[in-house]
């Protein structure tokens, strides 16, 4: 049962000194001696989302068989009603240790907020009266509607959003939802006020606001002075995104893949574009670096930073150590100016090799024997270094006699051989370039019979 103040009038002065005085706020009735424990009431408030529908969640050595709780106005502190235990149900738990709900909301006589008196009884008769138990907030919801934007992207030239929908509010007393009307209405853009409107008789309002990022957008309602009894309310935000503008590189230089020696500077030049509506065209003003990044992994090497003048062209000069390419790129803080990056025809960097001496010999048993010697003064050497022995009858067609591995002497890489089949001719001997390494041929060597 629910009674308002004016069905409590005439409760008698015994009720009167429980709600407005006795030795304790929150006090524990029984027979002395007792060894029955008293209800203990946890708390009261609204339900989250039902503001109107009372909670209080007890807890007792034995099943709750009563409660009573008096509703007293917080600006007036006048009892305003009295909620008997047959306008309860239990919503959770158990009945010695649950939460209860009023089956209807609450029909008060005005929004606000309600300090919320209980007495409670359990099935052992043991009586608890908490008159501090928590609070009622009798307030309206705001509820935003159809909230929604007059676009989902944004671009350089024109970042306004344009945001409508309608504010309504929940009455706690019916849950009847209805326009909220002459309320304002902030306009968020990434969780920033941007906007402020008013809603108009039906609870409907539009703003514009500036967008200058892919962020959310959303309507919010905030406290406001004149309007009280009105909860903060937020539409679901709306995602806005960005159109860039295409930006892109072109590599003048180096125009091609090549190979170089190690230590050999090679320059490279680039030219930045943006895309407009009469064509490609220099991009000025954007700043970026220059990296050489290695074909096989590994470090990538600075080559330099820019910001592109008026012809969006880029020029610098770097020395490659190894195989790669260079990676020119660009960024801008703009969210509007899409990034852009392109990366150059391969370099192929080789280190030095020569032969620093070669022999070719008639030898007692009628063969022939080889001697040499190589270097790598770029000061990196092969893990294997094969030699190939090669001969030829005339000097122009060479064959390939024999494959030995050179190996460190102290001096130098030195090989050998014994040809015992060898006629009379030239002999060479040679390296075959590697990917990391220039190919080498040493001196021709004419041997007799």
């Amino acid at each position: 049962m629910f009674r308002t103040r004016a069905a409590c009038a005439a409760i008698g002065t015994a009720a009167a000194l429980l709600l407005t005085g006795g030795p304790a706020a929150y006090a524990a009735e029984g027979a002395e001696g007792a060894e029955g424990q008293a209800p203990d009431v946890r708390y009261a408030n609204s339900v989250s989302g039902d503001l109107g529908t009372l909670q209080i969640g007890i807890r007792s050595d034995s099943a709750v068989t009563g409660i009573r709780a008096h509703l007293v106005s917080a600006a007036t502190q006048q009892e305003v009603a009295v909620v008997e235990f047959d306008a309860f149900t239990l919503a959770h738990g158990t009945a010695d240790d649950g939460v209860w709900h009023t089956r209807q909301p609450l029909d008060l006589p005005a929004l606000g907020t309600y300090d919320v008196r209980v007495e409670a009884t359990d099935a052992d008769g043991d009586r608890t009266v908490d008159n501090s138990a928590g609070t009622l907030a009798y307030y309206v919801a705001a509820v935003f509607e159809d909230v929604r934007t007059d676009r989902t992207e944004i671009d350089t030239d024109d970042r306004q959003v344009r945001v409508d929908g309608t504010l309504k509010g929940r009455w706690p007393g019916n849950r009847e939802v209805k326009p909220l009307a002459d309320h304002r209405v902030d306009l968020d853009v990434d969780y920033w006020t941007e906007n402020t409107v008013r809603t108009d008789a039906q609870g409907r309002f539009s703003g514009t606001v500036t967008v200058n990022d892919a962020v959310p957008v959303q309507a919010v309602y905030r406290h406001d002075n004149a309007n009280p009894y009105v909860l903060y309310g937020e539409s679901s935000p709306i995602g806005i995104g960005v159109r860039q503008v295409a930006t892109r590189w072109t590599i003048e230089a180096p125009a091609a893949a090549r190979t170089i020696d190690l230590g050999e500077e090679v320059t490279i030049t680039a030219t930045l574009e943006r895309e407009t509506a009469q064509g490609w065209v220099p991009f000025e003003g954007q700043s970026g670096g220059v990296l050489f990044e290695p074909s096989a992994g590994g470090q990538f090497a600075s080559v330099g930073y820019f910001t592109t003048g008026a012809d969006g062209r880029i020029s610098f000069t770097h020395a490659p150590w190894e195989t790669g390419t260079f990676r020119v790129a660009s960024h801008s803080d703009d969210p509007f100016i899409a990034p852009a990056s392109r990366n150059s025809a391969e370099i192929k960097v080789l280190r030095a090799s020569v032969f620093t001496s070669f022999s070719a010999t008639r030898a007692q048993g009628g063969g022939v024997r080889v001697e040499g010697a190589m270097d790598f003064p770029d000061g990196w050497t092969p893990g294997t270094i094969p030699v190939h022995i090669e001969y030829s009858r005339d000097g122009r067609r060479w064959t390939d006699l024999r494959t030995v591995e050179a190996q460190w002497s102290g001096e130098g890489y030195a090989f050998s051989a014994d040809l015992p089949d060898a006629g009379r001719g030239s002999y060479r001997a040679r390296f075959e370039e590697t990917q990391s390494f220039r190919g080498a041929t040493s001196a021709v060597v004419r041997v007799g019979r």
